[in-house]
């Protein structure tokens, strides 16, 4: 049978190597292979700009552990890999978060993203099907809506965030000329 022994060293390298890490790490990596050469849902996207909330003003590390102790979001492991490319650098996800109202196998997900900003953390998010309970409808996004999810978000935080307008500024990518 299995020894159960290797627990504590798989509870280790999650401490040490935090999930954000690794999903930077695998996206650095692979946003430089062609796309062809991917199947999809190993692909780095941009992500929406639908979907693009504002700037927080904290630190990202700062905002992901905010998100996580202080609202109850828990860090996505399934979720596409982002980055997004201004003045020719890459800006890579700094956190992939869901909260979910009802619980683990509620049916919905507030869905946020961080990435590294000028000023603080730029923000994406939308409301989605939970894709624990509803894979398929969760892939062919039934339901997918990121005004509902920056609603819900704005709703949950209690601080501030430097919203974009209708523009999309504030500004609609951090550091944007």
């Amino acid at each position: 049978m299995y020894s159960l022994g290797f627990l504590p060293v798989v509870w280790l390298a999650v401490r040490l190597l935090p999930l954000w890490r690794i999903r930077r790490w695998w996206a650095v990596r692979l946003v430089r292979l062609p796309d062809r050469w991917l199947p999809t849902h190993l692909r780095v996207l941009p992500p929406p700009d639908s979907e693009y909330l504002g700037v927080w003003e904290v630190p990202p590390d700062e905002a992901r552990s905010r998100l996580e102790t202080r609202y109850g979001f828990r860090q996505q492991v399934r979720a596409y890999l982002h980055a997004y490319e201004r003045h020719g650098t890459i800006r890579y996800e700094q956190a992939s978060c869901a909260y979910r109202p009802n619980g683990l196998l509620g049916g919905w997900q507030l869905h946020v993203r961080l990435f590294s900003a000028a000023g603080g953390t730029a923000v994406w998010c939308h409301w989605e099907r939970n894709p624990n309970v509803a894979p398929l409808a969760h892939l062919r996004r039934d339901g997918y809506d990121p005004d509902a999810g920056k609603q819900r978000l704005l709703e949950l935080l209690d601080e501030p965030l430097r919203v974009a307008d209708e523009s999309g500024h504030a500004p609609p990518y951090p550091d944007r000329d």
